[in-house]
């Protein structure tokens, strides 16, 4: 299901919601690493395609290429580049791109009694409700015991329907009183006015800081090689009031890229980027990401999804993968690749989770088909003993 971010400007300068200034001197390590063509390629291919965007914050000089680091003051951090414009390699991510040993199960959204509040519910009549939260829980532990059998080293985000972050909506009512006395309010009622406030700290609790909380114990804890972020995604619907399932059903897998220049504007995603462009991360997210969509096409003969937007890039020559900005793949210090696959309110998956799990195959829209967890996650398997054994 589609995700979309709230960014608040600190009043010393431009971070986005429970974020930090970023610590510039982190990207020491990489001096002297890359060359000029190199990393232009990497930037305008994968990361931010449009000059215009990336332009105020980065500057090409010779043997040099320099980054600004704090929006407003003319302050920056200048990067060493290799000298001349060989075909030299840049530096190799830290997980030393060829072995993938250790793989993180990151079970999108977190279900449970939150799922109406996440808005990835939703119910037809009496039928059994889809919790997108639950669902992608049952992928990832079944993923774990393919995994395991296959010899990785594989650990869950979360384990349970609960959220990993220890705060919660009523932590952030200071914060979400502040964003609404900066609004104009003058059209609002006062009913509007409290459920934008509600909803501003509930936005606050899962969608910042539970991707946050998720961030440390990645990138402190399991320091995984690759992380797997785990979801199904969603049509809208034509009649919210009426709701009828689509036909439209299909599948894609993210890589982090296509930073804006709104986004860029704010210290912390700019840093960001840079740190996960100078890691190299992105070879090893497009080979993982479009194995991934080769095995999804092969399992169940679904069309990838394609964006029409500026939000995202695509990636590589397998349809199917793209490059987009979310938190989740942009905080994780690792390369990660973000899972959208199926449309839950397709006619055909719809009935495949209302079913739930099934021996052998059932046909669905003329094809044999697993259950759906069974087939998400044979898929996943599939494709990551594939990638181990091609970078081996």
């Amino acid at each position: 299901m589609a995700s979309f971010f709230i960014f608040v400007r600190c009043l010393t300068g431009g971070v986005t919601s429970l974020g930090e200034a970023p610590d510039w001197s982190k990207l020491d390590k990489f001096q002297g690493k890359w060359t000029e063509s190199l990393f232009r390629a990497d930037l305008e291919n994968i990361y931010c395609p449009r000059k215009s965007w990336w332009e105020p914050w980065i500057k090409f000089e010779k043997e040099h290429v320099s980054f600004r680091k704090r929006v407003g003051v003319d302050d920056w951090y200048r990067l060493r580049l290799i000298k001349g414009d060989t075909s030299s390699s840049p530096v190799e991510p830290r997980n030393n791109r060829g072995e993938i040993l250790k793989v993180a199960l990151d079970p999108g959204h977190i279900g449970g009694k939150y799922s109406a509040m996440e808005g990835r519910h939703f119910q037809l009549g009496n039928d059994s409700v889809i919790k997108e939260g639950d669902i992608s829980l049952q992928v990832a532990k079944r993923i774990k015991v393919l995994l395991d059998e296959e010899g990785f080293q594989t650990f869950l985000i979360r384990e349970k329907s609960e959220p990993v972050t220890v705060q919660r909506p009523e932590d952030f009512e200071e914060m979400a009183e502040g964003w609404l006395q900066e609004m104009d309010r003058s059209t609002l009622s006062q009913k509007e006015q409290e459920e934008l406030r509600i909803k501003r700290r509930e936005v606050l609790f899962y969608r910042v800081s539970e991707i946050r909380a998720r961030a440390r114990k990645i990138n402190r804890q399991i320091k995984p090689d690759l992380v797997v972020c785990l979801h199904l995604n969603a049509a809208p619907w034509g009649d919210p009031d009426e709701k009828e399932l689509v036909e439209r059903n299909d599948y894609h897998v993210l890589v982090n890229g296509c930073y804006m220049g709104g986004e860029l504007a704010y210290d912390d995603q700019r840093f960001e980027m840079l740190y996960r462009l100078l890691s190299a991360w992105s070879k090893t997210e497009k080979d993982v990401a479009e194995e991934v969509g080769k095995v999804f096409h092969q399992k169940t003969g679904l069309p990838a999804f394609r964006y029409r937007g500026p939000n995202a890039i695509k990636v590589g020559a397998v349809p199917g993968v793209w490059g987009r900005n979310l938190l989740a793949n942009r905080i994780y210090l690792s390369p990660v690749v973000f899972l959208e696959p199926y449309i839950a309110n397709s006619k055909t998956e719809y009935a495949r989770l209302q079913i739930g799990h099934y021996e052998g195959l059932k046909q669905f829209s003329g094809h044999e088909r697993l259950p759906l967890i069974e087939e998400y996650a044979q898929t996943v398997r599939k494709a990551l003993v594939e990638v181990r054994e091609k970078l081996k």
